[in-house]
């Protein structure tokens, strides 16, 4: 059987469903670097993302089944990984994250039942920042800027492309609340510095005071507390590119936190993105939006 499946995840599966991956990838031609997602279901279906495209798999989940799947992600201590467990996921090494539903307990405070899990697997791809890299750097100098697109529309590859790449030159603090930025690998010989865990107000503070970061780089904003300390971030002279969700850039600065950046002009441009998808299927290749903030208003 062909593994299709990192080994440290390919451990904590059940073999009926290594079994469905390998049968659904060969059918379709899908290689070992498109497998994004693996998602099990207590009520009896699992399912396989690749390039865009969903794949149920013949397999029949149980609950029981899915509660040694995530002891077995959690290293056979759920306890240790419960306050992230409790808020919806669990933080693995080289940026999988694992999404997890249930019920919360009475009292919130735990996780009663798990009723799925969704593994999301990160890959090491470079050279996909182009234009984008470009805008963040024009006119020889680092600029504030936002990526936005749709959930799942490739904003984390893209950011940590970015932030690999510009750690070769100037000293990058990288932010990752949830562990889906830091890959050590792509960052191996650069000034990049990782704040992994860390929320992200609290880790551009630390960044700020303690690392004397010349770009901050972080995934994900939107709330106000994150746009306050940005804000006082960039006021101090330290530029940003970070990323949110949104499909347009009108929804993306209706949003409150946002628009507090927005009027404040923290970024100097937007950058919309879209994989680009050829016959039918998603492809590494971005469609670029770019917005300057000057010819916003």
């Amino acid at each position: 059987m062909e593994n299709f499946v990192r080994a440290e995840i390919a451990r904590c599966l059940p073999s009926d469903i290594l079994r469905e991956i390998s049968r659904v990838a060969l059918a379709n031609g899908i290689r070992k670097d498109e497998v994004n997602e693996i998602r099990l279901r207590a009520h009896g279906s699992a399912s396989l993302t690749c390039r865009g495209e969903n794949f149920l798999l013949d397999a029949d989940i149980c609950e029981r089944d899915i509660n040694e799947c995530v002891t077995k992600l959690c290293r056979g201590s759920l306890y240790a990984y419960g306050e992230s467990v409790r808020r919806g996921y669990i933080a693995l090494d080289g940026g999988i994250r694992v999404g997890i539903c249930g019920a919360l307990s009475s009292d919130g405070r735990a996780l009663g039942s798990i009723t799925s899990v969704n593994i999301r697997i990160p890959h090491v791809i470079r050279g996909v920042s182009g234009k984008a890299l470009d805008f963040c750097t024009r006119d020889g100098r680092l600029h504030s800027s936002l990526i936005y697109s749709s959930p799942g529309g490739g904003k984390t590859t893209l950011l940590r492309d970015i932030a690999s790449k510009l750690a070769a030159k100037y000293r990058v603090a990288l932010i990752d609340t949830r562990s889906e930025l830091w890959i050590p690998e792509m960052f191996s010989g650069t000034m990049c510095d990782a704040l992994v865990g860390y929320s992200k107000a609290d880790g551009i503070e630390i960044a700020t005071r303690t690392l004397s970061p010349e770009l901050i780089v972080c995934d994900e904003i939107g709330d106000t507390d994150e746009a306050r300390q940005i804000l006082s971030t960039v006021m101090s002279g330290v530029p940003i590119i970070a990323s949110a969700h949104a499909s347009s850039v009108s929804e993306l600065i209706s949003r409150q936190g946002i628009r507090l950046l927005h009027d404040e002009h923290v970024f100097s441009g937007y950058i919309g993105i879209e994989r680009e998808r050829i016959n039918g299927r998603l492809t590494r290749s971005y469609i670029f939006d770019f917005s300057l903030r000057g010819e916003m208003d």
